[in-house]
């Protein structure tokens, strides 16, 4: 299974692709839309436990934040499901989420495109579409999106929502800024399953999408969970697309689970794909654990009853979906890729892709975390923070908390997580915390000993310099 990531790499250093992006280029910009898998949100998942699409988001995203990239923009969606009650619990079985994720995208890729041709009237703009399980599917539906509509003017659009916060329609009122089918894209697909609503849509890869990666998970036996072929098997006869296939179940490709060996090897792999498509590597490796316990391949059939292996039962391998679109949406050919344009994938250079270097693995990733202490304000916190969220979050707000004055559970009136924010009231006036969680955020053990850092700060003795207050009878 370890083995299988070497060859994935060789494989891809034969691929030759386009070079969407390059500061020598100053007209040149690339949006890099993620579409995280199912039940799987940045924003509520703890660090050990982010996909690997969040984990480009983030780095793209601190990159433009902190270190001033401008050339490279991205959106990020969160996984089917995660909106949460009844109606989360249905998306997670059903997908039915679907177009309204792709809505989403589509409104941050067309704000930040009008952005960059304010900016510079002669912006040429791409786009990568990444995405993991459902969310990988989302990213090919995507790319038809972007060849159908081009880049819409978000000026004066009408935007509907539903109950749930996500997009029910939208209604663009001005002329395109980029005409449809002429914007050039390349797709990086995490192991695609459909299950449920995504089949329903049109999946083909536009002959817009000049070049396209897919990783498939090799040991994956769940009935729900067959792969979709949004790219055949092996590298296309033209060279457009190259699917590897890779030791681990799905979340061993796409990332999630603690023990993420396999997850960082197929995030790497990616990673030297999205660098190739700039001039400038703007995506760092992650080290490779060496622990063996952390390179396993999960047994995820086992994970929950209702799972079934009988079509892997029957046949010794996973099940795949091949047809990508309804026969009513294509009607000709529903299993492949609509041609490419060759016209559109000329005005760009072509260039095998470079394996880049792994970080070492330090002292430090190797060290055990600490157990979370019996803190009543921590426990409280996460006591009112949606189900699933993860304890290194909660530890996080804790610490922002007691840093403003909230030092006791009984100070809390509430505690709610809004839009990528956890916002904590105390019960006196005033006293109002606002957590980001999509800036950077410390491990566990890091806020763990921040917590116990102040409880020690605060109960501390100090020298009373105030005079002794007047008692009157």
């Amino acid at each position: 299974d370890i083995a299988s990531y070497g060859d994935a790499s060789k494989a891809l250093s034969a691929q030759t692709i386009p070079i969407m992006v390059d500061s020598a280029q100053p007209h040149s910009r690339l949006f890099v839309a993620a579409f995280d898998g199912t039940g799987n949100n940045l924003y509520k998942d703890a660090p050990e436990h982010r996909t690997n699409v969040a984990e480009a988001y983030l780095q793209i995203d601190a990159a433009r934040r902190k270190e001033g990239l401008e050339n490279i923009g991205a959106g990020y969606v969160e996984g089917v499901g995660t909106q949460g009650g009844l109606g989360g619990t249905r998306d997670l079985m059903q997908g039915y989420t679907y177009e309204a994720r792709l809505e989403e995208m589509y409104v941050k890729f067309a704000e930040q495109s009008a952005k960059w041709i304010r900016e510079d009237p002669g912006a040429k703009i791409s786009v990568a579409p990444i995405g993991f399980s459902r969310g990988a599917e989302q990213a090919a539906g995507f790319a038809r999106l972007v060849h159908e509509r081009g880049i819409q003017d978000p000026e004066g659009m009408v935007i509907k929502r539903g109950a749930n916060g996500l997009i029910e329609h939208i209604e663009f009122t001005k002329p395109p800024l980029v005409a449809p089918g002429q914007v050039a894209q390349a797709v990086g697909l995490f192991d695609p399953v459909g299950t449920g609503v995504p089949r329903d849509h049109d999946r083909r890869l536009p002959p817009s999408v000049i070049s396209g990666f897919q990783i498939t998970a090799e040991d994956e036996r769940r009935n729900l969970f067959q792969s979709t072929a949004i790219m055949d098997a092996g590298r296309t006869e033209d060279g457009r697309f190259l699917n590897v296939t890779v030791g681990g179940a799905h979340s061993d490709i796409g990332g999630s689970y603690s023990q993420n060996g396999l997850a960082i090897r197929s995030g790497n792999v990616m990673v030297d794909y999205l660098n190739g498509l700039s001039a400038q590597p703007f995506l760092d490796k992650r080290a490779v654990p060496s622990a063996p316990e952390m390179n396993v391949v999960h047994r995820s059939e086992e994970h929950q009853f209702i799972y079934s292996t009988s079509l892997y039962d029957k046949t010794g391998a996973r099940g795949v979906q091949t047809e990508l679109a309804p026969p009513a949406l294509c009607r000709i050919d529903c299993l492949d890729a609509q041609p490419v344009d060759k016209a559109l994938a000329e005005k760009f250079t072509f260039k095998p892709v470079v394996i880049g270097a792994v970080l070492a693995e330090t002292a430090a990733s190797r060290t055990p975390q600490l157990a979370v202490p019996n803190d009543q304000l921590y426990q409280a916190i996460h006591s009112k923070l949606p189900a699933g969220t993860s304890e290194a979050i909660a530890m996080h707000a804790t610490v922002e908390a007691k840093r403003e004055g909230i030092v006791r559970a009984d100070q809390l009136q509430s505690v709610t997580l809004q839009q990528g924010n956890v916002w904590i009231v105390g019960q006196t006036p005033g006293f109002r915390v606002k957590v980001d969680l999509s800036a950077p955020m410390p491990p566990l053990d890091e806020s763990i000993r921040q917590s116990q850092a102040l409880d020690e700060q605060r109960v501390r003795p100090t020298p009373d310099r105030t005079p002794s207050p007047t008692l009157s009878m």
